[in-house]
């Protein structure tokens, strides 16, 4: 039962994140260092304290009385993260919902995973769900492979296509998904604040949620400075005041969808025991591909390609739900 609450959370989790983007395509007049500065202090900020001192007791006194080595160490995973969030918005707005998702998650799903599992010790990897994993990672490649392929031949079937265009967004992709990985890590590295946690009052199955306050703050500053300074850069500041509460509605809804997909994560993978940050994890990413993608296409990204480049997309989809089938398979042999 324990499991099995643990999965349902994890999947919530990744309906959740694979669904937060969608309001960014729909505000107005703001440019996209707008929109991701509202988001960065609303869910990294605002929202994650918020639920963090809802669900954790004396939070801010478990942090204090945490060894501050661990403390440093979560900071600076997270201020790297904060590095590969900014790219990971970057890499959305130039290859889209279908492609940016299986590229950019898909990277941070094998990383996420497998780091994990490295620590966890090496003969991990030859257990029957350490090779089970390793499967499902390497279809996950395969599904990036393809993804990527099939981005790469729309954009040459495309008149009005730009290679260039499609590269760079590519190569922002993939310094996204290798520095986005790290919340997990910092999730599988964080005994001694979860430790100070449960002895602040916090339940065991909420406690390793510290991480993420400590980790997503550190990503905010990130963040927020980097968008605050393009927006001085490319003097548009003032267009924050255009459609202003239908844009920080849609943010709002963003943000609680983000940082909410976390929590729950966090939660499903403390009822999956000590796998929870190896196999919950893909499961997690791998069904934020899928429905990030699902919305892309219903969102007519790829409305103009051809059957072949669709075709190739296709392939890497299914590839990502193979995927997912083995790492459920993995958590559940464990």
């Amino acid at each position: 039962m324990q499991l099995m609450s643990g999965l349902i959370l994890v999947v919530l989790a990744g309906l959740l994140q694979g669904s937060f983007i969608l309001p960014m395509t729909l505000t107005r007049a703001w440019k996209w260092e707008h929109t991701w500065a509202a988001f960065s202090l609303l869910g990294m900020l605002i929202f994650n304290w918020a639920i963090g001192l809802s669900v954790l007791p004396h939070l801010a006194d478990a942090i204090r009385l945490c060894p501050p080595d661990s403390i440093r160490i979560l900071l600076l995973l997270g201020a790297c993260w904060g590095a590969g969030a900014v790219l990971f918005g970057l890499g959305m707005e130039r290859l889209g919902m279908a492609v940016g998702y299986p590229v950019i998650m898909g990277l941070i799903l094998s990383l996420g995973a497998l780091i994990p599992l490295i620590q966890s010790g090496a003969s991990e990897l030859f257990t029957q769900s350490g090779v089970l994993l390793l499967t499902g990672l390497c279809a996950v490649l395969l599904g990036i492979v393809l993804c990527s392929w099939a981005a790469a031949r729309k954009d040459r079937d495309d008149p009005h296509g730009h290679s260039s265009a499609t590269a760079a967004g590519l190569t922002i992709a993939i310094f996204a998904g290798v520095l986005s990985c790290l919340p997990n890590v910092g999730l599988n590295n964080e005994a001694a604040l979860t430790a100070s946690a449960i002895r602040q009052g916090a339940a065991p199955g909420m406690a390793a949620n510290a991480a993420w306050v400590v980790q997503f703050t550190a990503g905010f500053a990130v963040n927020f400075l980097y968008c605050v300074f393009m927006a001085i850069k490319r003097r548009n500041l003032g267009l924050v005041r255009l459609e202003s509460i239908r844009n920080l509605a849609l943010v709002a809804a963003m943000a609680l969808m983000w940082i909410g997909s976390f929590y729950f994560y966090g939660m499903g993978a403390a009822r999956m025991g000590r796998w929870g940050a190896i196999a919950g994890w893909p499961i997690f990413i791998s069904l934020s591909i899928l429905v990030g993608n699902l919305w892309g296409i219903s969102r007519g990204e790829w409305r103009s390609a051809l059957p072949r480049a669709r075709t190739q997309l296709n392939r890497g989809l299914i590839a990502v739900l193979v995927a997912v089938v083995i790492f459920a398979l993995s958590s559940a042999m464990h």
